[in-house]
């Protein structure tokens, strides 16, 4: 009897979180075995929202919330890969499950699929019992994964088009209806905010060069609910780069040191007056 679980890279997937994880769920291939359990890695202060989420959406699914405390700044974007590392390979090598999925775009993850292909068996359809889940997502993906990943271990999942409800399975329309309803809304929202943050950066910092840091007061100040104002530093500059710079890009921003970290934008007078000419 086969037994899966997925881990769930939380973190990673930033404000799409919600509709990636149920759009995994709609979109889970008829070759894998169904999920019977759900890890999810979240922030340690965030753990009875996540799971409270979680069981409401997935009632049949046994639900594991795991909170990662981040004793340092500069390590804090490796706490939860380490955890989910460590419980996925202790999982499969103990035998308390049969199959593991992983649901992350970060290319990090390689070396936990290739320890699984070292200490692992394959099964009888000559594969190894993993799967990996990543999404369609712009920029939020490593050139790796296509290039050196064998595509059956690999599933992409659809977040940035309307899913279809006739592709629903049967046995969770609550699932694709949620699905439909969070992506309509939520990833407009986001997308619309993310542009209305990088109009206000241009707006209100100087010409000059900046750094990520140097927005958080602007973000914070006037979009006190966006998520970014609840990161540290470290994990600040890496969403800020993934949301808000590619706005930022649009509209004529640039970096000034790409070959330098930590990285420095530039912002002239020229796009100063374009974006304030367009409000």
């Amino acid at each position: 009897m086969s037994y899966a679980t997925l881990y769930i890279d939380v973190e990673n997937l930033l404000n799409d979180a919600k509709s990636v994880i149920l759009a995994t769920m709609q979109q889970w291939p008829d070759d894998f075995p169904s999920p019977n359990a759900l890890n999810m890695y979240v922030d340690a202060d965030r753990v009875d929202l996540w799971r409270i989420w979680a069981t409401h959406q997935f009632t049949s699914l046994e639900i594991n919330v795991k909170g990662v405390q981040h004793y340092t700044v500069k390590g804090s974007k490796n706490s939860a890969d380490i955890s989910l590392a460590l419980d996925m390979l202790a999982d499969l090598l103990k035998n308390r499950v049969t199959h593991v999925a992983l649901l992350s775009d970060d290319s990090d993850f390689v070396n936990l699929f290739s320890k699984i292909n070292i200490e692992t068996l394959k099964m009888d359809n000559g594969k190894y019992p993993f799967l990996w889940f990543v999404t369609d997502r712009v920029g939020s993906k490593s050139p790796v994964f296509s290039q050196f990943l064998p595509p059956h271990y690999i599933k992409t999942i659809e977040c940035t088009k309307k899913i279809s409800v006739s592709r629903k399975k049967a046995s969770a329309p609550e699932v694709v209806l949620a699905t439909t309803i969070e992506r309509l809304s939520s990833h407009k929202e986001t997308s619309s905010q993310e542009k209305q943050i990088a109009k206000m950066i241009i707006g209100k910092l100087p010409a000059g060069t900046f750094r990520s840091t140097d927005c958080a007061k602007v973000i914070k100040e006037f979009f006190p609910l966006n998520p970014l104002t609840n990161l540290d530093p470290a994990k600040f500059g890496i969403h800020f780069s993934k949301t808000i710079w590619p706005e930022l890009e649009k509209y004529g921003v640039r970096i000034s040191n790409p070959n330098r970290k930590p990285r420095r934008y530039e912002l002239t007078n020229e796009v100063k007056q374009q974006v304030g000419q367009k409000q």
